[in-house]
């Protein structure tokens, strides 16, 4: 039986191919050839360079050893090197694998700038993923819950299941629900995160707080990233919204929104709030700026870029 040494020696060394690696792990769980396993095992770690005894790695061979239904006849078996530790680890992967069976695939749905998505969750859910968002989920749900993580922005409506929440988690929130439709808004580079609750109710809470906020329907919620403040208002939220905003951060915004790209020249520390409607153009949000800030100038340059101009007196 030599050539079981020999697989063990190679998947050790990473010389078989990414494809081949799940067969193995299979393949060392397998109750067929159980002695011929052990023995391979205990010559790779006697080849090993010794290490000091260790009371939690003998019981995790026992323990390990036993649920594969290793005999471990030898004595010998507490003098092993550093590869013990790793085939520990591989052995434990293995278990869990040939329990729970094949590897949930996460799944990753993005879109770029002024593109929008609807993705189909494994419970039927449905995701309306806006621009230059990213939603990724495994293919098989767990029993037991349901979740997602979220870059960017998305409409949910979610399929009821009373006894399998369903989360959403983002970098700054994470919102619980049972059954219902709501958006989240939570991109990296805004300084704000918010969800708006259409129907049903959710639960919510910050990175920094273990306090949660229940919305009801119609209800808004906007965190702030710099201040850590929850600020709720129970109106349907605009199609454009900033709230103490940086211009870095508008002119994010508008790229995103109205996919044209967006130059901003000089500095300005000032922070504006300003809202619009589903109907605003990206002429009607700079002038607006403009009117409300009047050291600010845009114009369109070179290949159709917008150029948002600071100038200071």
């Amino acid at each position: 039986m030599n050539y079981i040494h020999e697989i063990i020696r190679r998947y050790v060394n990473h010389r078989y191919p990414q494809y081949l690696e799940r067969k193995i792990q299979h393949w060392l769980c397998e109750n067929e050839n159980a002695e011929a396993k052990e023995e391979a095992l205990l010559r790779y770690w006697n080849e090993a360079e010794p290490v000091p005894d260790s009371r939690e790695m003998k019981d995790g061979w026992k323990q390990i050893s036993c649920r594969l239904d290793f005999r471990s006849r030898s004595r010998r078996w507490y003098r092993y090197g550093y590869a013990a530790s790793f085939l520990i680890c591989l052995l434990t992967v293995s278990l869990w694998l040939l329990k729970t069976g094949e590897v949930s695939v996460t799944q990753i749905v993005t879109t770029g700038k002024g593109e929008s998505k609807t993705a189909t969750l494994p419970d039927g859910s449905l995701v309306r993923l806006n621009p230059s968002s990213e939603i990724a989920f495994q293919q098989a749900f767990e029993d037991t819950v349901r979740q997602v993580r979220l870059k960017g922005e998305a409409w949910f409506n979610v399929t009821h299941h009373a006894d399998k929440p369903f989360i959403v988690n983002t970098q700054n929130l994470t919102t619980r629900v049972l059954g219902t439709r709501f958006c989240v808004d939570d991109y990296p580079k805004n300084g704000q995160a918010a969800v708006y609750l259409q129907t049903g109710s959710v639960e919510i809470n910050s990175a920094d707080s273990s306090h949660s906020h229940v919305l009801h329907p119609g209800e808004y919620l906007v965190y702030d990233k710099s201040t850590h403040q929850i600020h709720i208002s129970a109106r349907k939220p605009p199609y454009l919204y900033f709230r103490n905003a940086s211009l870095e951060e508008i002119r994010y915004s508008l790229e995103r929104k109205f996919n044209i790209p967006i130059k901003l020249e000089g500095i300005s520390e000032e922070k504006y709030t300003l809202e619009f409607d589903s109907t605003a153009t990206v002429r009607e949000v700079l002038e607006t700026l403009c009117v409300l800030d009047e050291h600010l100038t845009w114009r369109i340059g070179h290949n159709h870029t917008i150029i948002l101009s600071i100038k200071h007196e």
